[in-house]
């Protein structure tokens, strides 16, 4: 509806004319009446209205003088007169200030309703105008937002840049890009972002490529919080670039939020990615300067699920995760290495006792879980649950004591680097009080009882025929001196003499 302000000095053509003309059927609406033209003014400033039915012969200020008033303002508002005097030079002067009709009372309600319709097409045609102005010049703007983004600017290029730029109102002293991707349509986050600037107006919303996003004008906090909490409500990302100076160099802060984004894989859903949050889960690559030890997870986290530890087992699996990040290892990098962590820790826990290959199998899971993922967590998650499952239903002895699953530990894996404390630490033991237990319940001391199963696992070997140095490496001891040692201190003879008996015997 177009508004209407009606201005005449006597109360009942005022009212009258309020209720004679069904405004609304012809696009009107009356918001206000006046008395006279300082009135008239107030109210004009207030409410702009679109259209102005004004006596002439008014107390405090005439219609004429209101008319002039405001035409030095505005040049779109349109105005009727309504006037008891057919004074001709009253109607000289109207129309000098460009008036739409010059109506006398009594007033004719049709010669009215008729220049209703005429000033209501007018209005039409030039909103419609107006709107594709606004559409072009916002078009023009996007089109200028976009070129700033996606490259440098040419130096021979900066002043007519800096001149469209501050043509389009976007000057500021700061800015800062902040990008997002949620799972809903371009359009749909356009949208949602453009209400979220328009609530401050210090960002603009844009869209390029794949990616939506804001430009931040100065502080723009409040902004910047309603984005965060916009992605946090669609389970989204966003990323926040650099702040800077000089508009020429905004594409520095878009090229920095598209990095962060890009590096999605290492959190949850609903994330707002800085750099501060990136430094925290990233060392710098010249920090890194030895080579990921695979074969120590595989025996450790085979271990752990092995004595039902389900903490040590997350808490490992976790630092596996992390060694990976660290190393700036891209998605499916990480994912290839998990996989791999994977399937050695079952070939490991299946060597050791083959027995359990059944039951591991029973329980259904895929490395397409882990492949299928979106970010790192719901990985690690994934085969922490894994671990999880085999510690219940395949390892973890229901209620065996610790003691129990430690010798059970020792019969299927001998061979490894079993040390005490390193077991204790896993156990949350202290190591002296394990020890003691172990001992209490065994009658022998943990590295006494180890060496004898390793003994005992050797004598077998070497009664099939194995060499003593390929003996000694199978059953845990990289040195073959310490081994004959070992063998000499419990059976009373050397390895070979063992096998040259045990060869006659046959």
């Amino acid at each position: 509806m177009y508004q209407v302000i009606i201005v005449d000095d006597e109360p009942m053509i005022r009212e009258g004319l309020r209720s004679l003309i069904p405004w609304e059927q012809y696009g009107f609406c009356v918001k206000e009446i006046a008395k006279n033209g300082k009135e008239a003014f107030e109210l004009y400033q207030r409410l702009k209205p679109d259209l102005m039915i004004v006596d002439i012969r008014m107390p405090e200020m005439g219609g004429l003088a209101l008319i002039d008033l405001i035409r030095e303002k505005d040049s779109t508002i349109h105005f009727i007169i309504l006037t008891g005097h057919a004074d001709f030079s009253y109607a000289q002067k109207a129309l000098s200030s460009r008036v739409d009709g010059y109506l006398l009372k009594p007033l004719d309600e049709d010669e009215l309703i008729d220049l209703l319709i005429q000033i209501r097409t007018e209005l039409q045609r030039h909103n419609a105008i107006n709107l594709l102005k606004e559409k072009d010049q916002l078009w023009q703007r996007d089109l200028l937002i976009k070129e700033t983004l996606s490259e440098p600017i040419d130096e021979k290029n900066l002043m007519p840049f800096y001149e469209k730029w501050k043509g389009h109102g976007l000057l500021a002293e700061r800015y800062r890009i902040i990008l997002v991707t949620v799972p809903e349509s371009m359009d749909k986050v356009h949208a949602s972002l453009s209400s979220i600037a328009n609530e401050k107006k210090d960002a603009i919303p844009f869209s390029i490529c794949t990616f939506n996003g804001v430009i931040l004008f100065n502080d723009a906090l409040h902004t910047e919080k309603k984005v965060a909490a916009y992605i946090q409500s669609t389970k989204g990302y966003g990323a926040i670039g650099a702040t800077i100076t000089d508009p020429a160099d905004l594409y520095q802060s878009y090229e920095e939020a598209q990095s962060l984004l890009n590096q999605t894989f290492l959190f949850e859903e609903a994330t707002f990615i800085t750099k501060d949050l990136i430094a925290g889960v990233q060392e710098h690559e010249s920090e890194i300067v030895t080579e990921l030890s695979m074969d120590h997870y595989v025996e450790s986290l085979s271990i752990t699920i092995t004595l039902g530890q389900i903490e040590s087992c997350q808490s490992q699996l976790q630092e596996f995760t992390n060694e990976l990040i660290k190393r700036k290892y891209d998605s499916q990098q990480i994912k290839k290495n998990i996989v791999h962590l994977y399937s050695m820790v079952i070939n490991r826990l299946v060597l050791n006792d083959s027995r359990k290959l059944k039951s591991i199998e029973s329980t259904q899971f895929s490395t397409s879980q882990i492949y299928d993922q979106h970010h790192v967590h719901a990985i690690t998650e994934a085969v922490s649950d894994r671990f999880t499952e085999l510690i219940h239903l395949v390892y973890s002895g229901g209620k065996e004591s610790t003691i129990k699953r430690m010798l059970d530990l020792i019969k299927q894996q001998y061979d490894q680097n079993l040390r005490l404390e390193s077991l204790a630490d896993l156990l949350n033991y202290n190591s002296a009080y394990l020890g003691k237990l172990f001992r209490e319940h065994t009658g022998e001391y943990f590295n006494t009882y180890l060496d004898k199963v390793r003994i005992e696992n050797g004598k077998k070997l070497l009664v099939n025929g194995y060499k003593v140095y390929e003996v000694s490496e199978k059953i845990g001891y990289k040195d073959v001196d310490y081994f004959h040692r070992k063998f000499k201190k419990y059976e009373g003879i050397s390895p070979r003499t063992f096998q040259k008996q045990q060869t006659a015997i046959k």
